[in-house]
């Protein structure tokens, strides 16, 4: 008895492990990717950043906290270009695929896929709402709106390329190409279309502006009233990016390219006034957080180097720190920056 029971505990274990295998086997298969990397520490990853390529079936998730060391993560997902904060209060991320309909979350030693119903134009997530767009066709995108303050959840339909989402106590904003368009969030309606100068994809707002940054100039919309006004850009402006507002100076800052291809810092005053900073730093996208402006850029030829981190303090416009990014066999799409 004491002999049959210990090769049937054998078998059990044996089939257990198949059984589990498998089980695994089908999961990662259907949406689950395995990576080799250490569990994330709060204090060394505080910088994410996603390299990816349609084409190429191997994205790297690879975090930092200033730079002297980095923990790497492989998956074998292509098209991943953006990456974000899962919620405004917790510090998980998401990786938002571009033409396909999924997005991906790390959990640890896992990445795994999350199927949509079509792929995602941009996820908003502010204190107490969220607004998820999606690229139904070419006719139209289809926003999901869950808001918690006023116990809603509904669906609208806007024209294509909508970019991005913000939202503040009365309204949500959307913006689309040449529009922005205001949505009440009591009554679910939109209220109001607002022209912009020109073709823009990225505003933020304060509790009485809208600051888009449009191709030639900014726009600049009076809540409320919304009364718009434009803001030439200087002359060597080749093409303004991010708008961002700093609560605790009350002013709008936008970044911008110069025709050199370096980065730029515009400082709007409360008069809508403006001075101009070169940072001398290469460009290709940036993000604000905590009165810090970061900046990161690819580069194309030195072996070894993926790209490049600039932080800059934007108050003083001084340079806080700066440092390489490790090469991968895909290039640096995007990063997020953690509390």
């Amino acid at each position: 008895m004491k002999k049959s029971y210990v090769l049937y505990g054998i078998s059990g274990v044996l089939i257990g492990t198949i059984v589990i295998l498998l089980i695994n086997i089908f999961f990662i298969n259907k949406g689950e990717h395995s990576v080799s990397a250490s569990k994330i520490d709060p204090t060394e990853d505080k910088i994410f950043f996603i390299y990816s390529n349609p084409f190429i079936k191997k994205s790297a998730l690879i975090s930092t906290s200033h730079g002297e060391k980095f923990n790497k993560r492989y998956f074998k997902v292509p098209d991943i270009p953006y990456i974000q904060k899962k919620s405004h209060s917790s510090d998980d991320i998401v990786l938002l695929a571009e033409h396909e309909p999924y997005y991906y979350t790390l959990n640890n030693n896992t990445i795994k896929q999350h199927k949509l119903s079509n792929p995602f134009a941009f996820w908003y997530q502010g204190e107490n709402v969220s607004v998820k767009a999606y690229n139904v066709d070419t006719n139209g995108n289809e926003l999901k709106v869950k808001d918690k303050k006023f116990n809603k959840k509904y669906n609208l339909t806007l024209p294509s390329l909508v970019t991005m989402g913000a939202s503040d106590d009365k309204y949500i904003y959307v913006i689309q190409g040449m529009s922005i368009y205001v949505i009440d969030r009591k009554t679910e309606e939109i209220i109001k279309t607002l022209g912009l100068a020109s073709y823009a994809d990225l505003f933020d707002h304060s509790d009485n502006y809208i600051v888009a940054s449009s191709d030639h100039e900014l726009t600049i919309i009076e809540k409320g009233s919304w009364k718009s006004k434009f803001l030439k850009y200087p002359d060597d402006l080749d093409q303004a990016d991010t708008v961002h507002y700093d609560e605790k100076s009350e002013k709008f800052y936008v970044t911008y390219i110069n025709k050199s291809g370096n980065a730029g810092l515009l400082e709007i005053n409360k008069d809508f006034s403006f001075e101009k900073f070169e940072l001398k730093f290469p460009y290709m996208n940036a993000k604000f957080k905590d009165q810090k402006l970061y900046i990161v850029s690819q580069e194309e030829n030195k072996k070894g180097i993926g790209g490049y981190m600039g932080i800059f303090d934007i108050r003083t416009k001084k340079k806080l720190n700066e440092f390489n990014l490790p090469e991968e066999t895909t290039k640096v799409q995007d990063f997020v920056v953690l509390d």
